[in-house]
């Protein structure tokens, strides 16, 4: 059995951004950036799955998902997935 970890990160929805860059001005770890118009997660490592950037968003295209990653297991929300049948749109838990 493959284990694969799954943080939980914020996912942008480019049709939905303006690039107003209201999320990057919310995070606190300086996650995200505007490239080319659009939010982009760049630096998913340094994450700590807080949400702070969701509420800023006026047009809501930053939503929270289960999404496989690498990374510090102590910085952010993790949790395993056993097998691609696992949802990746759960709600968060720590483990």
């Amino acid at each position: 059995m493959i284990v694969t970890q799954l943080k939980w990160l914020p996912v942008v929805d480019e049709d939905l951004c303006t690039g107003c860059a209201a999320c990057v001005e919310a995070c606190g770890p300086k996650s995200l950036e505007i490239r080319n118009g659009v939010a982009e997660l760049a630096r998913p490592d340094t994450c700590g799955s807080e949400e702070h950037c969701i509420a800023p968003c006026p047009t809501a295209a930053i939503q929270m998902r289960w999404v496989p990653a690498t990374g510090n297991p102590t910085r952010g929300k993790w949790q395993s997935a056993p097998n691609k049948e696992r949802s990746l749109n759960s709600n968060p838990t720590s483990i």
